[in-house]
């Protein structure tokens, strides 16, 4: 009886931040973007997309930028502050000799390990392992416990999901931080 009251609770709060998760805005997807990462906190949302050079070739040196979507405040884009790239930013290393292709890891999250490289179509996408499956990243969410400022003290989980490259189907996985 016990594990039953228990799963159905459990049920019930996956259901809900599933719910409030999806009341959430989705940025309208562009070549540059890689993927987006939302937090509890508030529906403002980090993009994360490629930064090209003036003839439109990747920035070798610099190949990722990121920014707000202020949702809370009339949609407009800003900057990250210092202690935000701190936060949310991403260390970029080069994996092959040509700098085409880029591990991207989290300053405070390093189970989440993005391959960053060149799509058959010609544009870069951000590869992550999902439920053992190779999966393109559209989206990060963050659940997190924050200051009276918005800052997150701590991290509890991480969701990330995209599309299996293996079968074509959304693939989403939760990390218990």
């Amino acid at each position: 009886m016990k594990y039953h009251l228990l799963t159905g609770i459990l049920l019930i709060v996956n259901l809900n931040v599933i719910q409030a998760q999806t009341s959430y805005p989705v940025p309208q997807k562009t070549d540059k973007m890689l993927f987006y990462l939302q937090r509890s906190f508030n529906k403002n949302t980090i993009i994360f997309e490629t930064e090209n050079l003036a003839d439109n070739k990747l920035n070798r040196e610099r190949p990722v930028k990121m920014y707000w979507i202020r949702y809370e405040e009339d949609s407009r884009i800003t900057e990250l502050s210092f202690i935000q790239r701190k936060i949310f930013g991403l260390k970029c290393t080069p994996i092959d000799e040509t700098k085409s292709s880029f591990l991207l890891i989290n300053n405070r999250i390093s189970k989440l390990k993005i391959i960053v490289k060149e799509s058959s179509l010609g544009n870069y996408k951000a590869y992550l392992v999902i439920n053992n499956q190779l999966t393109v990243l559209e989206r990060v969410f963050i659940k997190s416990t924050n200051n009276p400022l918005g800052m997150p003290i701590s991290f509890e989980y991480i969701e990330v999901s995209g599309i299996s490259t293996e079968n074509g189907k959304k693939n989403t996985e939760r990390i218990i931080l």
